[in-house]
């Protein structure tokens, strides 16, 4: 089956590390409350650009933070975040784009420090309405809606921040009339840092859409002899495989498609639970095999 892109219209690299576009900051929202610490601080930046930034829900952007790198003695190298909002931007007027960030802190196995704040994601965390962005992009085709997506059906998983591309695609999906089903797997560790919860609720009033969170440290997985899990935690694959017939039935539709986006360990998880589904409905070979070589699976994973 061949899936339809018009890959002319897809806006790619418009804006490089040499020729970058700068930006401001018009908004930096908490999606999050902080009862949980800062590795749970979320925040929804806003940029506003006076130049033209065409972008698609499902492509990235990239940022460079101003100055010298500590770890090199060079310029920062840009990071890339998908962006979170529609192609009109959050206010609709085309002038802005939106990044959902969370701040990021690691561990230096040599020196033994630990909770290092990571330097990008907590910029952008920090930025104040009014502070200058530098901008690069937009990237990504690989992440996008087909054209002839009307009628077709999709499983979108996320976790954490990857959330983020869902958010403009949803919207974009009903606001065109979507006849499709559509199913989105969230799975994030608090039931208070369900990230755009309100906005994804509101599309429970269309009959095809259903929204499954999977809160992490406050569900039981039921089923570990089936789906094991870490301390038998609640994982967006032992929700996925409790809808196994439903999915399966969407599964075997040609034209469907499944998305998934967040931390690259989610696939260690997810993928076992679609070959188990693809089994169940007759699929000798590999299923996940068979949707990527049909162009049905898109990974976007960090």
């Amino acid at each position: 089956m061949t899936f339809l892109f018009m890959s002319a219209n897809i806006p790619v690299n418009l804006y490089t590390v040499q020729k970058p576009l700068v930006g401001v900051t018009v908004e930096n929202k908490s999606l999050t409350t902080l009862s949980h610490g800062p590795k749970n601080d979320v925040r929804h930046v806003v940029i506003r650009h006076k130049e033209k930034l065409p972008y698609l829900p499902g492509q990235s952007v990239g940022v460079i933070m101003p100055g010298i790198d500590p770890l090199t003695g060079k310029p920062h190298k840009l990071r890339l975040y998908s962006v979170a909002s529609v192609r009109n931007g959050d206010f609709g007027d085309g002038q802005t784009v939106s990044l959902c960030v969370v701040r990021h802190f690691w561990d230096n196995p040599k020196t033994g420090e630990k909770g290092i704040p990571g330097l990008s994601s907590n910029y952008l965390c920090d930025l104040k309405k009014g502070d200058l962005v530098t901008l690069t992009g937009p990237v990504g085709r690989h992440f996008l809606l087909p054209d002839d997506f009307k009628n077709r059906d999709f499983i979108f998983v996320a976790t954490g921040t990857g959330i983020a591309p869902y958010r403009g695609m949803l919207k974009e999906m009903f606001e065109a009339g979507f006849e499709g089903r559509v199913w989105l797997y969230f799975g994030v560790q608090y039931g208070d840092v369900v990230l755009y919860d309100k906005e994804f609720e509101t599309y429970r009033k269309h009959k095809n859409f259903f929204y499954i969170k999977a809160i992490s440290r406050e569900e039981k997985n039921p089923i570990p002899s089936v789906i094991p899990t870490r301390e038998n935690r609640m994982y967006v694959q032992v929700k996925m495989y409790q809808d196994c017939k439903a999915l399966g039935e969407t599964l075997a539709k040609k034209d469907s498609m499944v998305y998934l986006c967040g931390l690259k360990g989610m696939e260690a998880g997810i993928f076992p639970v679609l070959e188990k589904i693809g089994a169940e409905f007759g699929v000798k070979e590999s299923f996940v095999a068979k949707l990527k070589a049909e162009q049905r699976l898109r990974v976007e994973v960090y």
